[in-house]
C-alpha cells in the first residue's frame, strides 16, 4: 500500500504544448462542424482520438495532428451517415430531447 499523495502521471496526459495544440484543434473542428455536432461532443471525440493514437505511438510529436485528422474523418462520416445533418447538432453527452 502506498500512502504517498503523489500520483503517477497518466501516460496519455498531453504535455503543455500538446494540450495547446489539442485546444487549437478543438476550436478548428468546432468551427468546421458548427451547427452539426455539439462542441462538447467534438472535444470528447478529439480526446478519445488522442488517447487512441497515443496508445500506439512511439514518438509523440504529431499526436495532436493525428488526433485532429482522425476526429475530422470520424465526424465527417457521422454527418454523412446521418443524412439529416440537423439531428447531429444535439449530439452530446447527457443530451436529452424535450418531448
Amino acid at each position: 500500500m502506498n500512502d504517498s499523495p503523489v500520483t503517477t502521471p497518466n501516460p496519455h496526459d498531453p504535455s503543455l504544448d500538446q494540450a495547446v495544440a489539442l485546444h487549437a484543434a478543438a476550436l478548428r473542428l468546432e468551427e468546421e462542424f458548427d451547427g452539426l455536432i455539439a462542441d462538447e461532443a467534438i472535444e470528447q471525440f478529439l480526446h478519445s482520438a488522442y488517447e487512441h493514437v497515443a496508445d500506439h505511438a512511439t514518438i509523440d510529436n504529431f499526436l495532436p495532428l493525428l488526433a485532429e485528422r482522425y476526429t475530422r474523418e470520424w465526424l465527417s462520416a457521422m454527418v454523412d451517415q446521418q443524412g439529416s445533418r440537423a439531428k447531429l447538432s444535439s449530439f452530446a453527452p447527457g443530451y436529452r430531447e424535450d418531448p
